[in-house]
């Protein structure tokens, strides 16, 4: 069984998303229950907005996405997301997959080696050095599945995964 391991900076990461997460809701909250509340559609609306509706919204897409622990059993072919906050975990069979692509992600810090599982010509699940301190051994986990190649990230192609768009062909 391989469980996946975080990085350093990716679980401090998750403690900070978690306070300013938290912090947000309490804005949000206190705003509604305090004696004159700011209206939300006005000037001084806006940064309330932002801070207390749209930055959550965020911070849990963030976290539903690159906060999952993977877990990859060998024996039973069968792999497991596990979300950060949720105790929600989905696992599939590995024939549910039609197989991973390939491909590398750039930032400011550097480059990262990262795999998409594919379900119907679709990027589903991904798994980056980025977030993970073991991909090496994520990737030998991966091997009874079929290997689809090499694929370069691009703004684009970053937008259709988002909106879970076809991307290989059949």
């Amino acid at each position: 069984m391989i469980r996946s391991k975080f990085t350093t900076y990716q679980i401090i990461g998750q403690f900070v998303l978690t306070a300013i997460l938290i912090a947000c809701v309490r804005a949000f909250y206190g705003n509604l229950h305090a004696a004159r509340p700011v209206p939300l559609f006005s000037r001084s609306g806006l940064p309330v907005i932002f801070c207390t509706i749209v930055l959550p919204v965020y911070i849990i897409a963030q976290m539903k996405l690159n906060y999952k622990t993977t877990i990859i059993d060998t024996d039973l072919k069968t792999i497991s997301f596990k979300m950060f906050l949720l105790p929600i975990t989905r696992t599939y069979p590995f024939g549910y997959f039609e197989g991973y692509i390939n491909t590398v992600v750039k930032d400011k810090y550097g480059e990262y080696k990262c795999f998409y599982l594919v379900n119907e010509g679709k990027l589903m699940y991904k798994m980056s050095g980025r977030f993970y301190s073991n991909i090496d051994q994520l990737h030998e986990g991966l091997s009874s599945l079929k290997d689809l190649g090499f694929l370069k990230l691009s703004a684009s192609l970053s937008i259709k995964i988002a909106f879970k768009k076809r991307i290989l062909a059949a």
